[in-house]
């Protein structure tokens, strides 16, 4: 891993950043270059090369974390070594497995830049939160909805609940995003679908 690349260039302004783990599984965390500043959607592990690309924007550098599990340890790091800004939705606060202090508990959404928009997206955990570019039409879904090797959407109904969540509320959610123009799917956990997003969920949700 240490000659593999940083980060991957997803589409116009938005980056994965390579090489996460959660519990020791895959998954995904973001960075789209705005205007007048970088928006991670998660946080990433630290480490001195991850930094390095943060702070090549030249930016402030603030991030929203999808729902409180994402809220890791390591955010504190990133908070004391670059003056990484935090937002996380109120309904999380108390998430059993937050594991920092966001510096921004939000109930109303907010607003990054004009092809932004953050959605309360309840269900996984009440605080749960998706985030549209509009300019590439890519929504960030955290752990309201993820793709499969097969390029449709994992069927979450079949996974075993955590104690926060609320399964007919991440389907009331995930109906929801069905309203906002979208093709790329961008998850924390498992599979990312490339331009047939919208497609998948609306598959995936009929007869639910």
């Amino acid at each position: 891993m240490k000659n593999e690349p940083v980060y991957t260039k997803l589409q116009e302004d938005i980056y994965e950043i390579n090489n996460q783990y959660f519990y020791g599984e895959p998954v995904h965390t973001y960075l789209i270059e705005l205007e007048d500043k970088v928006l991670l959607f998660d946080i990433s592990t630290y480490s001195k090369n991850i930094e390095k690309f943060i702070l090549s924007f030249n930016k402030p550098p603030i991030a929203i974390i999808s729902h409180g599990s994402c809220g890791i340890k390591d955010g504190t790091e990133w908070q004391e070594k670059i003056g990484l800004k935090v937002y996380a939705h109120k309904a999380d606060e108390n998430h059993p497995w937050l594991r920092m202090k966001p510096d921004v508990f939000f109930t109303e959404m907010p607003v990054f830049a004009q092809n932004i928009e953050v959605i309360h997206s309840p269900g996984h955990s009440a605080g749960a939160v998706c985030v549209l570019e509009k300019n590439t039409k890519s929504l960030f879904t955290g752990d309201t909805f993820h793709g499969d090797t097969n390029g449709k959407v994992k069927d979450f109904t079949r996974e075993t609940p955590e104690d926060y969540e609320n399964l007919s509320d991440r389907i009331k959610s995930c109906k929801k995003l069905l309203q906002y123009d979208f093709e790329n799917v961008y998850p924390f956990h498992y599979s990312i679908i490339e331009t047939d997003g919208k497609k998948a969920l609306r598959d995936y949700l009929k007869g639910k």
